[in-house]
């Protein structure tokens, strides 16, 4: 099909669905996730930034996922702001914008399958994860549900924001999170007198052109941007800069 399926999905982008159930696979999405700041993020690469979003699931819905490591992501800056106030953050705030790697007019990371996205709301799992979300209990039929759509082997699960009305809500697993490259994190001090951001920028152009060395920046007091010479020594800037060598060989 060749239509917008999901919010943070771009217009007439070719979607593949699953012959009976709403699993789809498809690509070109910007995705959003807002942490609270605290200044023990300050010097953290973005990299290592990046890379904090991915955890084991704990809390509310480690019943669900049980060992695995989850991240959680939004449609749009608006839905990943009103889901970190939720749970009584501050105005001191990093917001990730990420995208599906494969979508680059550069990719950087092996990983080149689209990605695969269940959609929650029509496979049963959004009425559990809101029964979650109440601080109810989940019974042995609807974990079942859950590891039914596990065994699938998806990137990510989509469900509604009862946070930010109209808004949509991705949970990541590991799998699917490798599949993500970074075009901005932005830093904003919302809680001071004369609020100001800064941005470190990861990729650019409506292409996702990466800058590959601007994952080795990070923010330093108060709202500078400098660069981490080691981060060029890492395991990961070899392999994405290994990786983009390839795609530009290919394109001559």
């Amino acid at each position: 099909m060749w239509s917008k399926v999901f919010k943070a999905q771009n217009y007439g982008i070719p979607t593949y669905k699953h012959q009976t159930l709403p699993v789809y696979q498809t690509q070109e999405f910007s995705f959003y996730r807002c942490v609270q700041f605290n200044e023990g993020l300050y010097y953290k690469t973005a990299s290592e930034l990046h890379n904090g979003n991915l955890r084991i699931c704990s809390g509310r819905y480690s019943k669900l996922f049980p060992n695995q490591r989850l991240s959680y992501w939004a449609d749009s800056p608006e839905t990943a702001r009103a889901e970190v106030k939720k749970h009584g953050a501050t105005n001191n705030l990093l917001t990730f914008w990420a995208y599906d790697d494969t979508s680059s007019f550069i990719p950087t990371v092996l990983d080149r399958e689209l990605l695969i996205i269940v959609d929650g709301r029509k496979a049963g799992i959004q009425p559990i994860i809101d029964k979650v979300d109440n601080g109810h209990q989940v019974t042995d039929e609807e974990k079942n549900t859950i590891n039914e759509i596990l065994s699938l082997e998806p990137d990510c699960l989509v469900f509604d924001s009862h946070a930010f009305k109209g808004g949509e809500n991705f949970i990541f697993f590991e799998k699917g999170f490798r599949k993500l490259s970074l075009r901005e994190i932005q830093l904003r001090l919302g809680d001071r007198k004369s609020p100001h951001s800064k941005s470190i920028y990861c990729a650019g152009t409506s292409d996702y052109v990466p800058y590959l060395e601007s994952y080795g920046e990070y923010f330093a007091p108060i709202l500078k941007v400098q660069r981490n010479g080691e981060y060029f020594q890492s395991e990961e800037y070899k392999l994405r800069k290994s990786v983009y060598k390839q795609m530009i060989s290919k394109i001559k």
